[in-house]
C-alpha cells in the first residue's frame, strides 16, 4: 500500500471517530459501521454494550486521540493511537487495522487496551 500518513490518517481517522463516538454513545451501528463482515461477526450488540460498561467504569468516557504510529502491509495499515478517557490517568492504546477489499476500506481489527 503506497499511502503516505496523511493518506493513511485521511482514511483512519473518520472511521475511527465513527468507532469511538459509538462507544461514547452506546451505538453499536455507528461503532461498527466501518466494520468488515468478519470483524462485525466477532462481537454481537450485546457483547458490544457489555464491553461499554466496562470501559465506562474502568475509565470513563472516550476523549481526545493521538497517533502514535502506523504499520504498513500490503493491503492493509494499521494505526495505533493514546486514546484518552475522562476518568483515567492511564494510558490507553486504540488499534484499528483498515484493509482494502473490493477497492473499499473496512476496518478488520479494532481494539482497546
Amino acid at each position: 500500500m503506497e499511502l503516505d500518513d496523511r493518506a493513511v490518517l485521511a482514511v483512519a481517522e473518520p472511521m475511527m471517530d465513527d468507532v469511538m463516538s459509538g462507544v461514547a454513545n452506546r451505538d453499536y451501528a455507528s461503532h461498527s459501521s466501518h466494520f468488515s463482515v468478519d470483524l462485525k461477526s466477532t462481537i454481537s450488540a450485546e457483547t458490544f454494550l457489555a464491553q461499554c460498561d466496562k470501559r465506562e467504569n474502568l475509565w470513563g468516557r472516550p476523549g481526545q486521540r493521538e497517533v502514535v504510529t502506523i504499520f504498513r502491509k500490503d493491503k492493509s495499515f494499521t494505526v495505533l493511537w493514546h486514546q484518552h478517557f475522562d476518568n483515567t490517568e492511564d494510558q490507553v492504546l486504540a488499534v484499528a487495522t483498515v484493509a482494502v477489499k473490493g477497492g473499499r476500506y473496512f476496518i478488520d481489527g479494532f481494539f482497546l487496551e
